[in-house]
């Protein structure tokens, strides 16, 4: 069984020098880590410490072969070098849009009625929209004003032609809104996928009002990235990144960017406990479960959004869904969980 060693937390007890980087182990084989031509420093945190490439990378749609790189410092992974934009059109084209479309909306409807608040209805903007389900089902239940930006022109095109949503193409520093204009901001699965992180933040604080508020979900990098460690160990070949992400954050680098770029934050909470204490060996994998980090061959994909039927659902099953779902959570970070949900708040 491949057991990942846990090197922050070898770092934080003293029992790690900074400058080290620690690997994977799998029996007696050696841990994989070759000196990296990503450009210091550091994209995150600014250390001049050369980062480490630890295992090839491929994105679907995509034939070149990355690596993924590990700062020495902030313990940010991100693939080495980025992606150029054409790349990325690849790999975001319309296949990628679509699946899921009824839970998102079915989702978005309890994130507005449970999360935003009631009294004060002020302008709500999702970030990275998608087909714009989710902002649709947070308009049906909140009475707030909705935007939605989106870097896919099919998507976002969907989204304003289709559902008649407020959203706009592009990257969001490319659009422009006013100072201060939004009060609420949902950015959910998406600071993982800009190639500016500490960027991005800035924009999102300058049109966030002080003392908004902005909702956070982003994987708990160490430990989504420790499934593409693994997975090379044993195969020896590249690895698939199938959700496209350019960065796996440590908890050192996202607590950086977000003092960085004035947020505060209010509250914390870890999901994907099980999925992440497979990933990191302390519970048997899945059968199957390399499939899902085997890379394919690069074939044409779809040249328009295609939705599959809508399930059929009993009336309260989203909400008992979102109620699952954040039963589940542990409060604070914790550093064997998937994925992080962060409240923050403008300063």
């Amino acid at each position: 069984m491949t057991v990942p060693i846990l090197e922050q937390e070898l770092f934080e007890e003293g029992k790690l020098e900074s400058g080290y980087v620690i690997m994977f182990e799998m029996g007696d084989s050696e841990s994989h880590s070759f000196p990296s031509a990503f450009p210091s420093p550091c994209p995150i945190c600014g250390s001049a410490e050369g980062p480490r490439d630890l295992c090839p990378l491929a994105l679907d749609g995509v034939e070149r072969i990355y690596q993924l790189a590990e700062c020495g410092a902030c313990r940010t992974r991100f693939l080495n070098p980025l992606p150029s934009d054409d790349e990325l059109n690849q790999f975001y084209s319309p296949h990628y849009y679509g699946s899921d479309w009824y839970k998102h909306e079915g989702k978005g409807r309890e994130f507005g009625r449970v999360m935003l608040s009631r009294d004060l209805k002020g302008k709500f903007l999702d970030v990275g929209c998608s087909l714009g389900f989710f902002l649709n089902g947070v308009r049906q239940s909140s009475g707030w004003q909705v935007y939605g930006t989106e870097i896919s022109a099919e998507a976002a095109a969907f989204a304003h032609d289709k559902l008649g949503l407020e959203v706009r193409c592009g990257t969001l520093g490319g659009l422009n809104y006013p100072d201060s204009f939004f009060d609420y901001l949902h950015i959910n699965n998406v600071l993982e996928h800009v190639k500016d992180p500490s960027g991005f933040l800035k924009e999102c604080r300058r049109i966030l009002r002080q003392g908004g508020r902005c909702y956070l979900s982003v994987p708990n990098g160490p430990v989504e990235s420790a499934g593409f460690l693994n997975y090379y160990q044993i195969e020896n070949q590249p690895v698939r990144a199938r959700n496209g992400h350019l960065y796996f954050f440590s908890q050192a680098a996202l607590r950086f960017l977000f003092q960085e770029t004035h947020f505060r934050i209010v509250s914390s909470r870890t999901y994907g406990l099980r999925r992440g204490l497979r990933a990191l060996g302390y519970l048997p994998q899945k059968p199957g479960w390399k499939k899902h980090y085997r890379t394919h061959a690069v074939v044409p994909v779809q040249s328009s959004i295609q939705l599959p039927a809508r399930k059929k659902r009993l009336p309260g099953y989203y909400a008992f869904r979102f109620w699952q779902q954040r039963l589940k959570m542990l409060p604070g970070f914790w550093k064997f969980g998937l994925d992080f949900e962060i409240i923050l708040q403008a300063d």
